[in-house]
């Protein structure tokens, strides 16, 4: 008859996760967490010492513990970043854009009371803002990604029929661009306030500390500067020009920038 294994040290029959601290009994484990609690970096050996266990027979039980402890989701390192806020935009083809801005209200299109008539497309993930220039601006729900984005494109564009080219719908996607967004990073506790907007101009990115919103956090605005986005924009039109110039046979693929309506 084979014998019974013995019991792990430190093992719990409550059927709990390993990984909830309310699952830990009074053990040489729970006396590792606190002590961990208290120095994140103490080493196997330095545990044994402060419990003053045998170093040769517990070191890789306390390195196992420590791992359980590291792997906790109240321990567990790195960045908890809240993203919030994404903006960005995209252009519509120019032989596309005017004859669809015609139908887009009768699909779920508003058009607004702004003089320059742009028209607002809003659903659970976001809104979009759809000007006469063929310039969409993006405004994406938290929690936001470029998933989210090209989504909220296909749903006022493809979904409702005003796109039915893929080719085309593509095209637009691909011109997808990052205009800005609000990343919130938690510390536990509350923090002074501070706000430091030395790089709002040059590199568009204003750090707040202890804001009313999010007293216990981090907060980081990062913007793509006004200046940035004009510089590439005459860029991608000289670099067409010169394509022209030393191809005849080239298409104009440059999408129509008349006025610049900048988020």
């Amino acid at each position: 008859m084979a014998r019974r294994p013995k019991p792990f040290v430190g093992s719990t029959n409550s059927g709990k996760s390993t990984n909830d601290y309310d699952s830990y009994s009074e053990s040489i484990r729970q006396r590792v967490f606190r002590e961990l609690d208290k120095n994140a970096i103490l080493t196997p050996s330095q545990l044994c010492g402060i419990l003053q266990i045998d170093r040769k027979h517990w070191n890789q039980i306390i390195a196992n513990y420590k791992t359980n402890w590291r792997h906790n989701h109240r321990n567990e390192r790195g960045s908890k970043c809240s993203l919030h806020g994404w903006r960005g935009w995209c252009y519509l083809p120019t032989n596309v854009h005017t004859g669809m801005r015609t139908t887009a209200v009768d699909v779920g299109w508003v058009r607004s009371k702004a003089r320059n008539r742009w028209l607002l497309w809003k659903d659970r993930l976001g809104r979009l803002q759809w000007f006469e220039t063929g310039r969409v601006n993006l405004y994406v729900r938290k929690p936001a990604n470029l998933g989210k984005a090209y989504q909220l494109i296909c749903n006022g564009f493809s979904f409702t029929g005003l796109i039915t080219d893929i080719k085309v719908l593509e095209q637009v996607l691909s011109t997808v661009r990052f205009k800005g967004a609000h990343y919130v990073f938690s510390v536990g506790q509350r923090l002074p306030k501070l706000t430091i907007d030395l790089f709002a101009k040059s590199n568009g990115v204003i750090i707040k500390v202890g804001d009313v919103t999010h007293p216990d956090s981090l907060e980081i605005i990062a913007t793509y500067p006004d200046w940035a986005e004009r510089n590439e924009r005459m860029f991608e039109q000289l670099n067409d020009t010169l394509k022209r110039l030393f191809e005849p046979g080239a298409p104009n693929t440059q999408l129509k920038r008349e006025v610049d309506y900048v988020a």
